[in-house]
């Protein structure tokens, strides 16, 4: 009668040590989840700042017919560009490592982001005569190596091209933002890697030769990284 006792307290005890660890993982989720979606939201909150100071910017240049204000609107939608493509990077990390819905509305928020900072970039290269060369990056996070190794290149060459290359990121098969699918159907995206080089597509894995080669050919006065390239291409 003892010995069954104590193994029943036993039992019971251990019953309450595997509660309370689990019930202490669920609240650090939790709480992991709400530090990561207050600082994403605190990211978006900037970007939309930025993005409407952009706007105006771009609207004075129109009325006053100068392009005296374009480096300090290309020096801010660089950086802008730049916070929402290393947010956008960590909310697909997160969303790999959770399935909390929470992080779903808040990626809709940098997906468009990154459309409305492409169809700005757009209307500005008008507007300032800017020579710089705009890339629309369709990728997946689903089962596509070459994406990742897509991703690896023109991180290479943003690095090398600086204000020179802006690279505009979004996620194929995120359905949740039906802008997403407009795009796609506008420029016929049927695969991953896709790029989109002054409106003209380019399906599939771009090697770094060659997508180096297309992106200094758009150029107009050739950055150095372009003749560097040339040069050695040549020997």
């Amino acid at each position: 009668m003892v010995e069954r006792k104590v193994s029943f307290n036993r039992y019971l005890g251990i019953l309450i040590v595997t509660i309370v660890v689990f019930v202490i993982g669920l609240l650090l989720g939790i709480t992991v989840v709400k530090t990561r979606v207050s600082y994403l939201e605190d990211v978006a909150y900037k970007q939309k700042i930025d993005y409407e100071s952009l706007q105006l910017q771009s609207m004075y240049i129109d009325i006053i017919k100068t392009n005296q204000s374009c480096p300090v609107f290309n020096k801010i939608l660089e950086a802008s560009l730049d916070d929402v493509a290393n947010a956008q990077m960590k909310i697909d990390s997160y969303m790999k490592e959770s399935s909390s819905n929470s992080y779903v509305e808040i990626k809709r928020d940098y997906v468009l982001a990154q459309i409305r900072y492409w169809l700005l970039n757009n209307k500005i290269i008008e507007s300032c005569g800017s020579d710089s060369v705009a890339i629309l990056y369709f990728y997946s996070n689903e089962d596509c190596f070459e994406c990742s190794t897509q991703g690896t290149i023109l991180s290479y060459l943003k690095e090398k091209l600086g204000k020179r290359l802006l690279v505009f990121s979004l996620d194929s098969d995120f359905e949740a933002e039906p802008m997403v699918s407009v795009v796609k159907g506008v420029y016929n995206i049927t695969t991953v890697p896709s790029l989109i080089l002054k409106n003209e597509k380019m399906d599939g894995f771009i090697d770094l030769k060659n997508l180096t080669t297309n992106i200094c050919f758009m150029y107009k006065s050739k950055p150095e990284f372009c003749m560097d390239e040339a040069s050695v291409s040549l020997t």
